[in-house]
C-alpha cells in the first residue's frame, strides 16, 4: 500500500511533463552493458568513517554475465556489495515501475532522471532515483532509500566511453544509528558495557584501473572453493 501511494504521487506530478519513455532509457543501459561479457580490474579503496580508521585497501574484482561476481582482497576491506558489483542488470532486476521525472544538465552532460518504485512489499528498497547520461547510456548517479540500510548515494566517473565501466566510484551512505562499542578493539565483554549510539555514515571511494575486458573468464573461476 505504501509503494502504491508513493507511485501515485510520482505519476501525478510527472505525467504532464513526461516526454520520454523511461523503460527505453533503462533498456539502453542494459543493451550497452551487455557488450561487456566479462571483466577484471584492480581497485583502490579509501574508506572514510568516523568510528573506523582503516588504511587504503587494494582489491581485485571479477565479473561475468549475467550475474557472476568475485572479489579478492588482502587484509581489511569494508566494501559494500551494492557498489562493487555495479552491473545495471543487478540494479534493474526485479518488479518495479519506472517513472520519468525530468531532464537536467550537470558538468556539461545531459542527464535524464528516472525513479524506480517497487511493485511489491518484498523489495529491499523503497524508491531509487537514477541519473542517466543519455549520450553515453551509462548511469551517472544513483540514490536509493532502502528498508533496512538507510540511504545510499553512488556517483560514477567514466573515461572509457566505449565501455560502461567506471574508473571512479564514490559511495555516500547514511545507515542511521546503532549501538556500537566505544573501542572496537576491546574485548567482547568490555564492548557490551561500553556501547553508545553512533550514526553510521561515511564515504567509500573506489578507483578502478587495469581493466581486462572480454578475455573470457571460465565459470568455474567463480565457484566457491571447499575447505
Amino acid at each position: 500500500m505504501k509503494n502504491f501511494f508513493v507511485l501515485s504521487i510520482l505519476v501525478s506530478i510527472t505525467l504532464a511533463a513526461q516526454t520520454k519513455d523511461p523503460n527505453k532509457l533503462l533498456d539502453a543501459l542494459k543493451t550497452k552493458f551487455e557488450k561487456v561479457k566479462d571483466y577484471q580490474a584492480d581497485v583502490d579503496v579509501k574508506l572514510d568513517m568516523e568510528f573506523i580508521k582503516a588504511p587504503p585497501t587494494k582489491a581485485k574484482v571479477y565479473f561475468k554475465q549475467p550475474d557472476k561476481f568475485k572479489l579478492d582482497s588482502d587484509g581489511f576491506a569494508m566494501l559494500p556489495k551494492q557498489s562493487t558489483n555495479f552491473s545495471p542488470m543487478q540494479l534493474l532486476k526485479g518488479d518495479y515501475t519506472a517513472v520519468y521525472v525530468r531532464s537536467e544538465k550537470a558538468e556539461g552532460k545531459s542527464l535524464d532522471v528516472v525513479k524506480l518504485v517497487p511493485n511489491n512489499d518484498t523489495s529491499s528498497f523503497i524508491i531509487s532515483t537514477l541519473w542517466i547520461d543519455t549520450d553515453n547510456s551509462v548511469i551517472s548517479k544513483v540514490e536509493t532509500a532502502t528498508k533496512r540500510s538507510g540511504t545510499v548515494k553512488t556517483e560514477f566517473s567514466y573515461t572509457q566511453d566505449s565501455m560502461p565501466l567506471p574508473t571512479v566510484l564514490k559511495l555516500t551512505f547514511n545507515l542511521g544509528e546503532a549501538n556500537l562499542p566505544v573501542n572496537p578493539m576491546s574485548s567482547k565483554k568490555d564492548n557490551e558495557q561500553t556501547r553508545r549510539p553512533t550514526r553510521i555514515k561515511g564515504t567509500v571511494v573506489m578507483t578502478y584501473t587495469n581493466y581486462i575486458i572480454n578475455k573470457g573468464i571460465p565459470d568455474k573461476f567463480f565457484e566457491e572453493k571447499k575447505m
